[in-house]
């Protein structure tokens, strides 16, 4: 009788166990996302999206652009200069891409915000900050990543909402920034807004497990 009873409580907890595993499962499946999709047989995407059920960080999305074959061919095609050199812009499309991005929404604060620094955790890089208005010719010019001006819309960031702010920022990755990071066993990245307040992204090394 006692064995009997011990059996049905080990099956009970095996049950619960199970459940409780597929439930974990479920949110973490639906709370991230890998697609690869191509743009007018221009560009060629991959990108990761996860979003955060808390801390600072409500979603990341991180992908990778690329030239297609066909568009880089015709952009090798361009004609050089007269001197027999490269021309500037067609250089700086063929060193410029692949070119990686990584996209940050934080909505935990009633207002808007701007970040003034980025800083990866193991990792040193130098930053470039610039409007990245034009990719295809700009994209080049980036030490190991890239930011917009941090004093842009200063007006927004005194007024206070009454509801959370889904402020989000972009950042532009050289590929030896991406390299560097793909190294490390977790991503941890914090951001530094322009009063100073720190915003922390601690997550797995999604660079490594999609081999970007």
């Amino acid at each position: 009788m006692f064995l009997r009873r011990h059996n049905l409580y080990i099956r009970f907890i095996s049950v619960i166990r199970s459940v409780f595993l597929f439930c974990v499962l479920c949110v973490f499946l639906l709370s991230f996302k890998f697609e690869t999709y191509c743009e007018q047989n221009v560009f060629c995407y991959r990108k990761y999206s996860e979003e955060f059920g808390s801390g600072d960080v409500s979603s990341i999305s991180f992908w990778e652009q690329d030239l297609t074959p066909d568009a880089r061919e015709n952009v090798n095609a361009i004609p050089d200069d007269e001197e027999g050199g490269v021309t500037t812009y067609k250089s700086s499309i063929q060193y410029g891409f692949p070119a990686y991005f990584l996209e940050f929404v934080i909505a935990s604060e009633p207002r808007g915000m701007n970040f003034k620094d980025v800083i990866f955790d193991g990792v040193e890089a130098e930053v470039s900050i610039f409007d990245l208005y034009e990719p295809s010719a700009q994209l080049v010019e980036i030490k190991d990543f890239q930011i917009g001006p941090p004093d842009v819309n200063a007006e927004f960031r005194e007024r206070m909402f009454p509801m959370p702010v889904h402020n989000i920022f972009t950042i532009s990755l050289r590929r030896g920034l991406v390299d560097k990071l793909k190294g490390q066993k977790r991503i941890k990245i914090t951001l530094i807004s322009t009063d100073g307040k720190e915003f922390v992204l601690d997550t797995e090394n999604f660079i490594s497990k999609y081999d970007f």
